[in-house]
């Protein structure tokens, strides 16, 4: 999330909790603030846990309710991570063997009696 974005927060926040106030003196650091604790959380899901919080609760939001249910390790991994990845994966299948073949002719027998 942008700084341009949590000012577009902050104005759904006053129309919606008309004792949102930020004080003047205190609004450049408001946004500071929060942007730093959103930076990672991108505009459409605070945006969403946004409109989900004014459906039900009384009060203006915190951070932590915009952030709400939001996990940057829930996010795309960047090339890098990508390729550690799967440089892993493919280590993993290079030492994978093959089941013993009693075990093999088990789930055959398994996958042949499903598809009857």
């Amino acid at each position: 999330m942008t700084q341009g974005e949590v000012i577009e927060l902050f104005k759904a926040i006053t129309l919606s909790y008309p004792a949102f106030r930020v004080p003047d003196e205190l609004a450049k650091e408001q946004i500071l603030h929060w942007h730093q604790h959103l930076k990672d959380v991108p505009f459409d899901v605070a945006m969403a846990n946004f409109r989900e919080h004014v459906q039900t609760e009384r009060f203006p939001p915190t951070i932590a309710d915009i952030r709400r249910g939001y996990s940057a390790e829930r996010t795309v991994p960047g090339a890098e991570e990508t390729r550690r990845i799967l440089a892993e994966m493919d280590e993993m299948a290079k030492r994978a063997v093959p089941p013993p073949s009693h075990i093999r002719e088990k789930v055959m027998s398994i996958v042949a009696r499903r598809n009857a």
